[in-house]
């Protein structure tokens, strides 16, 4: 039997799947409990619009497009750390930043862009340094 080789080659469980299944529960309570007793209002629809979503959501999880998913749980982290985030720290991950190489970081004393003087890495190559200042990534040749 495949059994152990299932999942693989699937996107599997993210956080916009934990997400979205809590709103589906607080969705499916929230049609149990008030909805119920309002005239006028389906709760039995509310609670299966509800569950149709989860199937949804649950297809999510054994999706093969894993680069589609990733694009859709990274759009929502950014989303929900926009909402609920202010001020970014300096070393913060933003994939919309670019990298950009530095010029003159084959010297011990690499510079970003807004003047202030960047951490020189240990080891050898390329390395992406974030600047304590101005929180930009760069990139540094040593």
């Amino acid at each position: 039997m495949k059994r152990p080789n299932f999942m693989q080659g699937r996107y599997g469980f993210d956080t916009l799947f934990f997400a979205n299944t809590a709103l589906c529960l607080l969705i499916a309570l929230l049609g149990y409990i008030v909805l119920w007793r309002i005239p006028h209002v389906d709760a039995h629809s509310v609670i299966a619009l509800s569950g149709l979503y989860m199937i949804i959501n649950i297809s999510r999880v054994f999706s093969k497009d894993i680069g589609k998913r990733e694009n859709e749980n990274l759009r929502f982290t950014m989303r929900m750390n926009s909402l609920f985030r202010h001020s970014k720290p300096a070393n913060s991950f933003d994939p919309r930043s670019a990298v950009r190489p530095v010029r003159g970081a084959h010297t011990a004393s690499a510079r970003c862009s807004c003047g202030a003087k960047l951490p020189t890495p240990e080891g050898s190559g390329r390395q992406i340094v974030v600047c304590p200042v101005c929180g930009s990534r760069n990139m540094v040749k040593k």
